[in-house]
């Protein structure tokens, strides 16, 4: 797809999420969308699965239009099709992590009002057990397994398809569950707009990759980065080839194999991949390196920019490859910023540019502008667009300001060219390994245990995963409980990657506070970052 061609599609108002797929059909015809270890797999291909999804979801379970759907099952490519297929048949798709446990699931399904749920036999008997466990109406599985779970429905051979339902492109098509304020699991409604916002993204790529290029996935499909980029991969006609879990072995053998051009993580993934000390042989097909989800370190940046090429010359030279930072969040439908780190302007990553039509500002604590060179807190706005809450209960409050821009919660400053650099955050979050874990819903799951009686959660710094979750408690008066005991209630709460790596357990009156009586995690991480077990 030429870059003319990429520009009229990202311009093209009409084209929504529910109608993507088909009208990428009209436009480019049967192009090669992915390649797998089966063999190619075509844009008609993906056409005719995302149609018999969405024709069994209309025949089959009358799905009506504006109705949520769980997507709760293993992690690969079949997660994007149910998505596509959610918001094609009229229906609101919730992707969900498979690691959440029960107790997690349960929540959200029932603060969605989800009753509908998309899973396999896999994550079904590992995690729920009973369909008795959830409150839902229709169960769905979507595996490969010849045996259907009793109670279950599966998607059979259908009737013509139908065309995509009509949407209106600010309604609610998706639900990705972030946390926030109140610790908890929230989800962030997301419409068509907010989807395809950064669609100018696939017209700016076209300067680095095409048709001819192939990129490696391997994030997860309930989390919006991998969406994002599956649906601007498709828009710009840059193939890709997805692992369902990355391992470093099994991405070096991929690039090798396939000849991969671009590569796209998180910061966590590439940590792991540098670490490694592969053979710069095997990475020598990379020209584009794409991270988002948090920040690339500079010493990553550094060693990435020593596999691959953006191109070659006469005599063994070569132009190093060029590193995508992205930047953005749930609420705002994914990407927002990108940084590039060209070949001849080093660190020049670290500043970013917001991607039209989004508007950047930076200020203080009572809301004026600060000036280049002042670190102020990072606010996005873009017309038409209102980030909020599926059945907002309050939970939105402060997410907005007055005049509509969004809080970050990052700080930035801006210099006198007017691009971005971010040097921290102003929220109670730990990066973990892409993924964000709020201090509250660690702490208050640790207090729901009978043992703690005071509980904070925090982040140390990890080579490879940028943050990782520890905490400090302390116990009531005669509890005799473990470490031990709190991560296992942990581990039967929440996601793994919530769960904290290490437990201390201190004296009573031990925890460090202020004289507010607020707990000083600075004073924590300082006196722990050196402990032991947390590599």
């Amino acid at each position: 797809m030429s870059i003319i061609q990429r520009y009229q599609l990202a311009r093209d108002r009409e084209v929504t999420v529910a109608n993507l797929v088909d009208e990428l059909v009209r436009r480019k015809g049967n192009c090669e969308v992915a390649v797998y270890e089966s063999g190619v797999f075509h844009l008609s291909d993906l056409h005719d699965e995302v149609c018999s999804i969405d024709t069994f979801l209309r025949q089959a379970i009358a799905l009506r239009p504006g109705q949520p759907v769980a997507i709760y099952r293993s992690n690969n490519r079949e997660c994007f099709h149910w998505f596509l297929a959610i918001i094609r048949a009229g229906g609101i798709a919730v992707p969900l992590n498979p690691q959440l446990s029960l107790a997690e699931v349960r929540r959200i399904l029932a603060d969605s009002g989800t009753e509908i749920l998309v899973t396999d036999r896999v994550v079904f008997e590992r995690t729920i057990g009973d369909r008795r466990a959830l409150t839902v109406r229709t169960w769905i599985q979507a595996d490969d397994e010849k045996e259907t779970l009793d109670g279950f429905l599966r998607v059979s051979e259908t009737d013509v398809p139908s065309p995509p339902v009509t949407i209106d492109p600010a309604a609610t098509v998706a639900i990705f569950h972030t946390s926030g304020t109140s610790g908890f699991p929230k989800g962030a409604a997301l419409s068509s707009n907010a989807l395809l916002g950064a669609r100018a993204s696939t017209v700016l790529s076209g300067i680095f990759l095409g048709p001819r290029d192939l990129a490696l996935v391997a994030l997860p499909w309930s989390h919006i980065m991998a969406v994002s980029i599956a649906l601007y991969g498709l828009m710009a006609g840059i193939r890709g080839c997805f692992l369902d879990r990355f391992d470093v072995d099994a991405a070096l053998d991929l690039v090798e194999r396939f000849r991969i051009t671009a590569f796209v993580g998180v910061p966590t993934m590439f940590a792991r991949l540098v670490n490694s000390n592969p053979a710069p042989a095997r990475l020598a097909s990379v020209r584009v390196w794409l991270s988002a989800s948090d920040h690339l370190p500079s010493e990553v940046r550094l060693r990435l920019r020593q596999f691959g090429a953006l191109f070659r010359l006469a005599g063994g030279w070569r132009v190093p490859p060029i590193l995508l930072n992205g930047y953005g969040m749930v609420e705002l439908g994914g990407l927002a910023m990108m940084g590039i780190e060209l070949p001849l302007l080093r660190e020049s990553g670290d500043l970013c540019l917001p991607v039209p039509p989004f508007r950047i500002r930076l200020v203080d604590e009572n809301g004026r502008i600060v000036s280049a060179g002042v670190a102020g807190e990072c606010q996005i706005r873009r017309r038409g667009l209102a980030p909020h809450y599926w059945k907002d209960k309050g939970d939105a409050q402060g997410l907005l300001t007055g005049d509509g821009w969004l809080r970050t919660g990052d700080l930035a400053t801006r210099n006198r060219l007017g691009l971005i650099r971010f040097v921290g955050r102003t929220k109670d979050v730990i990066k973990s390994g892409g993924y964000s874990v709020y201090v509250r819903e660690l702490e208050e799951t640790m207090l729901a245990h009978p043992a703690v009686a005071r509980a904070v959660a925090f982040g140390l710094r990890h080579q490879e995963k940028g943050e990782i979750p520890v905490a400090a408690v302390e116990l009531e008066p005669g509890s005799s409980s473990e470490e031990v005991d709190l991560l296992n209630w942990c581990r039967s709460n929440l996601a793994a990657y919530k769960v904290p790596r290490r437990i201390w357990i201190l004296a009573s009156g031990d925890l460090p506070q202020n004289h507010n009586g607020k707990f000083l995690r600075r004073v924590l991480q300082e006196r722990f970052s050196e402990a032991d077990g947390l590599k």
